[in-house]
């Protein structure tokens, strides 16, 4: 099993920056690490998977994946073991992202159709698709993008028309009832995230905030607040949000010495936490998940090469795996992080990994004392297709 290494970082940020604009501030140090085991969920070469899309992961330790099999793209779910169908390849469908809650539901988003789509106890229904209108609220949509559902079923999308202005707008489906959040020509989004609370937090290019860009929450579909910015940020990449309201974020920004940086930030109000800025021996800093208990996940390179997946809270971080390490007799090329649905309030990481012999797969790490999800029969696990079961039971790794 692979040893994690813990990576201390040197800090640039220092105490008069600090005591210049009354924020609390953290510094990663190597105090503490977790440690993981690793559970392959599937491969490349098992079976008939092709490739990999996105993934989700819910507390249950499960994990939803698009693959294509013999050229059609289907969902799937598995825990370590047996791997199943949600939605079948030979339904039709071409998942472009997708999102699980802990109830078993998937709500996804596909481009031969454009729509959102939500799969729950074995049936799809559309949310919307391109050929409806929003209404009142908004405009008729030719591309949704970034579907999130949380645990009650609520649902966020952004929605795009290419044509004419440009429009842009990001909605809030409770109860089938659409809301809008905002919407605008003059706007760009940069991802977003929906919490248990019906909160959705994002980032954006606009006239909503006073300097042209923020990151922005919103309640229950009401007018966006914009957070403070007391470090004058620049354009801020798509923000990540847990129930207790606070989000994680990569942006850049200038250190004490006013040099720039890339910086991984936690927020809540105007309670502001740096946990990782590649002043040190990173870069290229991919945006963060964050989980209830205020860990991030993320993935950055490395000045001298390779890159790594961390995982990280305001006073350590622990080297997940990364470029060179070894995982079930592979040696890793790459890993990557599906930046809202990668990390789970158990504190496990669903990654993707290519490897040197050009295959690819999907884990989940679980740091030490997490609880081990038996992988549940076909018929009992939520939304299942049964029908497809008897044709993929071939998908069962050996």
């Amino acid at each position: 099993m692979l040893a994690p290494r813990i990576v201390p970082f040197a800090k640039s940020f220092g105490k008069s920056c600090a005591m210049a604009t009354g924020l609390s501030l953290s510094f990663v140090t190597a105090t503490s690490a977790q440690v993981f085991t690793f559970t392959e969920i599937a491969r490349t070469n098992d079976a008939d998977f092709s490739a990999f899309g996105e993934t989700a992961l819910n507390d249950l330790g499960q994990v939803a994946f698009s693959a294509d099999v013999a050229g059609e793209n289907g969902i799937f779910v598995g825990a370590g073991g047996m791997v199943s169908p949600l939605i079948a390849p030979s339904a039709g469908f071409s998942i472009d992202s997708l999102d699980f809650n802990n109830v078993g539901e998937i709500v996804f988003s596909q481009g031969s159709v454009p729509g959102v789509f939500k799969t729950s106890g074995g049936v799809t229904t559309s949310v919307i698709t391109g050929a409806s209108s929003l209404g009142d609220v908004g405009f008729a949509a030719e591309a949704f993008f970034f579907p999130k559902i949380n645990d009650a079923g609520a649902i966020a999308f952004e929605a795009v028309n290419f044509g004419g202005d440009s429009d842009q707008g990001l909605y809030l489906v409770e109860g089938g009832a659409i809301s809008v959040i905002a919407e605008s020509p003059d706007f760009d989004i940069f991802r977003f995230d929906l919490n248990n609370n019906n909160q959705v937090a994002f980032a954006s290019l606009s006239s909503l905030a006073p300097d042209g860009d923020g990151i922005f929450i919103s309640e229950g579909g009401a007018a966006p607040t914009v957070l403070p910015d007391p470090l004058g940020f620049g354009t801020v990449e798509g923000p990540t949000l847990n129930d207790s309201g606070t989000v994680a974020f990569d942006v850049l920004f200038n250190n004490a010495e006013g040099d720039p940086v890339q910086g991984i930030f936690t927020q809540n109000g105007e309670s502001l936490e740096l946990i990782v800025d590649d002043s040190g021996e990173l870069m290229g800093l991919g945006r963060p998940a964050v989980n209830n208990k205020g860990a991030v996940a993320f993935t950055a390179g490395f000045d001298a090469g390779g890159s790594a997946l961390f995982s990280a809270t305001a006073s350590s971080m622990t080297r997940v795996i990364g470029t060179g390490d070894r995982l079930f007799g592979q040696l890793v090329t790459s890993a990557g992080l599906t930046q809202q649905t990668g990390l789970n309030n158990e504190g496990q990481i669903v990654f993707t990994a290519s490897f040197a012999d050009g295959s690819q797969g999907i884990f989940r790490a679980d740091p030490e004392g997490s609880p081990v999800q038996s992988v549940p029969e076909p018929t009992s696990l939520i939304g299942l297709l049964a029908v497809s079961v008897a044709m993929f039971s071939r998908l069962k790794r050996s």
